[in-house]
């Protein structure tokens, strides 16, 4: 069993104002915290399968040619390779709970091994 509080885990700031922090994970899976202030954005795609959860705040999320706004209690789901786009939208920072498959390597701690 693993069990990790948020408070424990060091963020790092992967855009001006937006903390990441890598939550508990395993060789499989892994689970990352994100907080973002209104106007933060990022663009990206990455091999891994992705699955989120809207905890605070809206963000406008953007794949495979449609646009959706995301509020609390939403999930969603990308597919491996899938190019998509992250804006935080309204007036609140966002907290964005997302979950992959396999795990982030660029995310691990460099202490990590498999």
């Amino acid at each position: 069993m693993k069990v990790l509080s948020l408070a424990d885990v060091k963020g790092e700031e992967i855009v001006p104002g937006a903390v990441r922090k890598v939550l508990v994970y395993s060789d499989n899976i892994m689970m990352v915290h994100n907080e973002a202030p209104p106007g933060g954005k990022l663009s990206h795609s990455h091999p891994h399968e992705q699955m989120g959860y809207i905890v605070k705040g809206k963000a406008k999320l953007t794949a495979s040619g449609k646009e959706v706004i995301l509020k609390v209690g939403d999930s969603y789901f990308l597919e491996s390779n899938e190019h998509h786009e992250f804006e935080i939208v309204g007036d609140e920072s966002a907290i964005i709970l997302d979950i992959f498959n396999p795990p982030r390597e660029d995310y691990l701690p460099s202490d990590y091994k498999v």
